[in-house]
């Protein structure tokens, strides 16, 4: 089911006795990796909350001919798919680049597990711990493949 930022509160108070799982990523082209990823949000929740980066901040983190597909598609994709129980846009941080905005949606979801593939979220263990929420940064599922693999080998940048 799509939702809101807004949304994320209810979806705690819904599910009091399940398990939220949650992890957010841009998820432009779905690769095996990120199967793998919901999969194992799947394995670790009763409900699973995905995150889809908006095009703002994917073009900040990707470079300007990326994403290859809209928030739109890529959260209607991620919607589709049997392991996500919730999908939404992850807001823009606001202009002021206040750091706290980095934990807006935990403190808005409180899920169980925060999964991250980052390990620049380790800087927030204290809060995360403060708040009763486990935060587990993985290795990625498939290290011989992401979207900007494939995007090269389409465009023949890659053998």
């Amino acid at each position: 089911m799509i939702i809101k930022y807004e949304d994320l509160p209810d979806i705690r108070t819904s599910h009091k006795a399940k398990r939220i799982a949650y992890a957010g990523g841009v998820f432009d082209l779905i690769h095996t990796g990120h199967l793998e990823l919901f999969k194992y949000l799947r394995s670790i929740g009763d409900v699973v909350v995905v995150g889809v980066s908006s095009d703002k901040r994917t073009k900040e983190r990707k470079g300007s001919d990326r994403p290859i597909q809209s928030q739109e598609v890529r959260l209607e994709v991620v919607d589709a798919l049997k392991y996500v129980d919730y999908a939404l846009i992850i807001p823009d941080a606001p202009p002021s680049g206040d750091k706290r905005f980095r934990m807006e949606i935990p403190n808005a979801l409180c899920p169980d597990v925060f999964v991250t593939t980052d390990p620049t979220w380790s800087d927030k263990t204290n809060e995360f711990n403060r708040l009763g929420i486990k935060l587990d940064i993985v290795r990625r599922f498939k290290d011989d493949i992401s979207t900007t693999d494939i995007v090269n080998k389409v465009l023949g940048k890659l053998c």
